[in-house]
């Protein structure tokens, strides 16, 4: 470095200080040259500032009074005491921002101009930490200048960016999905079927599932049908029983079927479950008026909906769901009339196995609107999803809620399994996107790290490195490791420097002698 540039300050504010500056410099003459002028950084800027001509030239020396330098004086290797002591009074207004110098503040404050990024990361850093008051900061954080706190303001900014960046990752792994696709107890008949053992059983009915593990220890029927666990387990346990329950189309239908036509509610429509096979069902109780004429509830015309369903309630699992794939091969391959409207699965093939066979006189079993089962009677054309033929029917709104209602209660055999949608997977498809997308940079990276082929490493430039250890209380070991490590990098010798750097005169736990005294002798410098 070339101390003849050291900065200082003149604290001459005019003309009037010329003939003492004229008298200072005159007086420190060995650090002047008489036909170039100064001999500092100025003699460049002002060839022709010689005491002489500061002298007879005032404003001259006004020009220079606000840049002058430390004038150095090169025989003795100190600075000009004048310039020192110029430099210790201080300059009113100087550059440390707070208008006084003499408390020895000698900051350079630099004014920028604010662009409209800064503008906004302010006023964004603002709306995080306008909960914390300045006030606060300056007696609290001992911050008293206003970039100080605006510097701590930015780094709290910072972390709450972080953690709202984690919150948001959180609810994209966690929350989303939910709000996509909630929760939803619901099982396939598989899965009802696995649940058919004296700790576990479930049964189906009408959509429903149903716990019957604890329903199942209690004592059912008369004394003419009694049934025990055994013949739960054997019969109904991971069955779906609708074929159990029948109901009379009087009950379920009561605006298409009137007491005239069905006056002894005997019009059952022979369901047979909603599975395709069940041979269990010829072994199920059929829990109709006509089955035991001791039992006051079965002789209730009504005993599903008033005794059944308020039993049952109370071990209610949740519903039962149909893979749509099924459903539609179900229509398509084996010409079952199952259908699909607003996802509400319908298993009418009951009613059109009544409606077409040879005891339909007069159309008896055809109660519901002609309309209706038009669209549900389409011989497997088009799919088994009919919801938009459902909506385009021109019918008023008592005559479709009236079908609805009746096929809901005598056909209805659950809903169409959606969770494995695009809505229910798209976090799951999002977060495999991101793995696949980190598992290709690591690919990339790993292979332009790759070497092919026998091409020498490139010589390291001839730069200059500095390499600076700050130690406090390490051992021998370790500062001799890291010294070794730098001192091998491989540059140029002439054009490295290790800085070593000593916090304090300490003996760290362990050793015998300070971490200097370390230091030096693995140096080889001797006390």
């Amino acid at each position: 470095m070339d101390t003849r540039r050291m900065a200082s300050y003149y604290s001459g504010t005019g003309a009037n200080d010329a003939g003492s500056a004229e008298e200072d410099f005159t007086g420190h003459n060995q650090g002047f040259s008489a036909s170039t002028g100064f001999d500092n950084p100025f003699s460049d800027r002002y060839p022709n500032a010689t005491p002489g001509a500061i002298h007879q030239n005032p404003a001259l020396f006004s020009r220079i009074q606000p840049n002058a330098m430390a004038a150095v004086n090169e025989k003795e290797g100190r600075f000009d005491a004048m310039a020192l002591k110029e430099v210790n009074k201080g300059v009113s207004g100087g550059t440390g921002g707070e208008g006084n110098v003499n408390k020895g503040s000698h900051e350079h404050v630099e004014d920028l101009v604010t662009t409209k990024t800064r503008r906004l990361w302010v006023f964004f850093t603002w709306m995080l930490t306008f909960w914390i008051p300045s006030p606060f900061l300056g007696l609290c954080g001992r911050m008293k200048r206003p970039d100080v706190r605006m510097a701590w303001r930015e780094k709290v900014a910072i972390c709450v960016i972080i953690v709202i960046l984690w919150f948001i990752l959180l609810f994209v792994i966690i929350g989303l999905g939910l709000i996509l696709c909630p929760k939803e107890y619901v099982w396939t008949l598989d899965d009802i079927a696995g649940h058919n053992t004296d700790k576990s059983s479930y049964i189906a009915l009408r959509g429903t599932v149903y716990d019957i593990t604890d329903f199942m220890k209690q004592k059912h029927g008369d004394s003419a049908y009694t049934a025990t666990e055994d013949d739960f387990l054997q019969t109904y346990a991971g069955q779906d029983v609708n074929a159990s329950f029948p109901i009379p189309a009087r009950i379920a239908c009561p605006q298409f079927v009137t007491a005239q036509s069905d006056p002894n509610y005997l019009f059952i429509y022979p369901v047979q479950g909603a599975s395709q096979a069940d041979l269990n069902q010829a072994n199920m109780f059929q829990h109709t008026i006509n089955r035991d004429p001791t039992s006051t509830e079965l002789q209730d015309v009504n005993f599903y909906a008033k005794y059944a369903l308020p039993t049952l309630k109370k071990f209610k699992k949740g519903g039962v769901v149909w893979q749509f794939n099924w459903v539609e091969s179900m229509y398509k391959d084996q010409s079952q009339y199952w259908r699909v409207i607003n996802k509400e699965v319908f298993n009418l093939q009951p009613y059109f196995d009544a409606s077409k066979s040879g005891l339909n006189v007069n159309k008896k079993y055809n109660i519901l609107d002609s309309r209706l089962e038009a669209i549900m009677d389409q011989g497997g054309y088009g799919t088994a999803d009919v919801t938009k033929d459902w909506d385009n029917i021109n019918w008023d709104p008592q005559t479709r809620e009236s079908n609805y209602n009746c096929m809901k209660n005598l056909f209805y055999v659950g809903e169409v399994d959606d969770r494995h949608s695009v809505r229910c997977l798209f976090t799951n498809y999002m977060l495999l996107a991101f793995a696949c997308l980190l598992m290709l940079v690591v690919l990339v990276k790993f292979l332009a790290a790759l070497q092919f082929g026998t091409k020498r490493r490139p010589v390291p430039p001839s730069k200059f490195v500095i390499c600076q250890v700050p130690c406090y209380t390490e051992d021998d070991e370790s500062l001799q490791k890291t010294v070794n490590s730098l001192a091998g990098l491989e540059y140029d010798d002439n054009h490295k420097l290790i800085f070593i750097v000593c916090d304090g005169n300490i003996i760290g736990s362990g050793n015998d002698k300070p971490t200097p005294r370390i230091v030096l002798d693995i140096l080889g410098v001797d006390p």
